[in-house]
């Protein structure tokens, strides 16, 4: 009788707790069929090893890891001396975080005569744990390249232009020419692990970009960012549509110097929370505060208050889709310089084999100011952009190479605003500088 009662603590529900190792809809309602098979097959029989394995393989490719870990937990009940089994339970508690039963369970394999493969599978994550378990990781990358761009003065594009009713002719040092821009980026990461039960954490990040014009040096442009990002995770509800729920809190600051002059510094808030609606679909939504001062032209200092919304989604063949929509009004101390911005993004991104990596990507802008400009009038934009990337990383993963077209098109009611521009840049990123973690 004290069997079936502690049996019954395993009684099958369709239910995980990380994703299921299947993807296929049908596939998953078979496989929990026969888990309800055997589990009718156990009342019967409760102390039958075959059965109560099969069960506890069956519930893994579930992701039912909980329902597992009951099953072998049993296991141990009947038997003390199963190693494997330990060894499986080592592995489930570590796949759910709890990083502590996982190592007493794969120490206690130690004590028996476990072939060394066995032995040298328990050393492997008994050595992840003690990675996880670190409070800090530290991570270096080092960036650099070359950029050419069809239009790296910023020139305008037509003949002639209209400002203020009359037509003015565009000489030709003001209209498009093409640059080589040198790159040089460095980025540091600091991962704080706060030993959280929700397994929270902090993100700190650090990144200097310097851009160098071979001709035209007047916009060279430098700039550093700093950031930290506050993750909470919202597990524990069992009523949320959302599962994997998290809500990120961060404050980021930057400032940019074009041709090594103080152009522009920025205070930036941000909150965001995402949440899956399926194993493969991943939605997200937040609303930021950005206060920007620009350094040479007070005027068009002021701040944005907006609104971003994106939905993510994952293929069988592990293509990812994610749509993008943000709508911002920015307040400058003029209401020419006041505008409101609704824009569009598309972005799919895939794996393509032997280290390749392809990213495609389409934008689409709107921004419309409040009032008009002196002399030029009415200003509305239209902005839209296109980029594709491919990407090749080294066997050892540590040098990125990447190759990137981008084109940009900005299309404005005032002329002399309306610019196009085509990039091809190579890249070179090195991410193995110092990568360490600390307790």
């Amino acid at each position: 009788m004290l069997l079936i009662i502690l049996f019954m603590g395993i009684q099958p529900v369709m239910s995980s707790n990380v994703s299921p190792a299947l993807t296929d809809p049908e596939l998953i309602e078979q496989t929990d069929l026969e888990r309800e098979k055997i589990f009718a097959a156990l009342i019967d029989d409760p102390t039958n090893l075959d059965f109560l394995f099969k069960y506890a393989n069956l519930s893994i490719l579930l992701g039912d890891l909980e329902a597992a870990i009951s099953v072998f937990e049993q296991m141990l009940i009947y038997d003390q001396d199963l190693p494997r089994i330990r060894l499986e339970l080592g592995v489930l508690y570590f796949r759910l975080n709890a990083y502590p039963s996982a190592k007493l369970y794969l120490n206690s394999v130690k004590k028996y005569d476990a072939p060394d493969e066995v032995l040298n599978k328990v050393d492997a994550f008994l050595g992840s744990i003690v990675e996880a378990e670190k409070d800090y990781f530290h991570q270096h990358i080092l960036s650099m390249g070359l950029t050419r761009s069809s239009n790296a003065n910023s020139g305008i594009d037509d003949d002639i232009i209209e400002i203020a009713g009359f037509p003015l002719t565009v000489p030709d040092s003001s209209k498009p020419q093409g640059d080589i821009t040198k790159n040089l980026r460095y980025t540091y990461t600091l991962k704080q692990d706060l030993n959280h039960p929700r397994g929270d954490n902090v993100n700190y990040v650090v990144a200097l970009t310097d851009q160098r014009l071979d001709t035209y040096n007047q916009f060279d442009t430098s700039s550093i960012v700093t950031s930290a990002t506050r993750t909470f995770n919202l597990e524990g509800n069992p009523t949320s549509i959302f599962s994997r729920p998290s809500l990120d809190a961060s404050i980021t600051g930057f400032m940019v110097l074009l041709a090594d002059k103080s152009l522009l510094s920025s205070q930036k808030y941000d909150l965001k929370f995402t949440g899956a609606l399926s194993d493969s679909l991943i939605f997200s939504i937040g609303g930021f505060h950005d206060q920007r001062k620009f350094l040479i032209n007070d005027l068009k200092s002021g701040y944005i208050n907006g609104l971003a919304l994106s939905n993510s989604y994952i293929t069988d063949s592990n293509i990812l889709t994610e749509f993008e929509y943000e709508y911002s009004k920015y307040n400058a101390k003029v209401s020419y310089e006041t505008y409101q911005s609704n824009s569009f993004g598309l972005n799919i991104t895939s794996a393509l084999g032997k280290g390749w990596g392809f990213k495609a990507s389409l934008s689409h802008a709107k921004k419309s100011h409040f009032a008009d400009f002196p002399i030029f009038g009415e200003r509305k934009e239209e902005i839209n952009s296109a980029n594709i990337e491919f990407s090749k990383a080294s066997s050892d993963n540590c040098l990125f190479a990447s190759y990137r077209i981008a084109k940009n098109d900005n299309k404005s009611s005032i002329e002399i605003y309306s610019r196009s521009n085509l990039q091809v840049t190579a890249d070179f990123s090195y991410v193995c500088l110092v990568n360490d973690s600390s307790s």
